[in-house]
């Protein structure tokens, strides 16, 4: 059975739509953690590579978070030493 290329371009349909999720998903999430927004947003929406991405940004830590915990024990450090 020979393939058209309406029928190639329709295989690469999913792939997109997936490729345009993974970078919202990713764009979401480098914001929320704190990464640099734009390099993780372009990088999400490479096919294939974004999988591992959005396996990386899941699990690091929070840089926000832990830049606001550094400053609280910084102050808490330095209400300390007045003592």
């Amino acid at each position: 059975m020979p393939h058209s290329s309406e029928a190639s371009v329709m295989s690469f349909i999913p792939l997109v739509l997936l490729s345009l999720i993974f970078g919202f998903v990713g764009h979401y999430l480098a914001k929320d953690k704190g990464r640099p927004v734009v390099k993780w947003t372009i990088i999400s929406f490479i096919p294939v590579i974004n999988y591992f991405c959005m396996i990386f940004l899941i699990g690091c830590s929070n840089l926000r978070l832990e830049r606001k915990l550094d400053e609280l024990l910084a102050g808490q450090k330095s209400r300390a030493d007045y003592r």
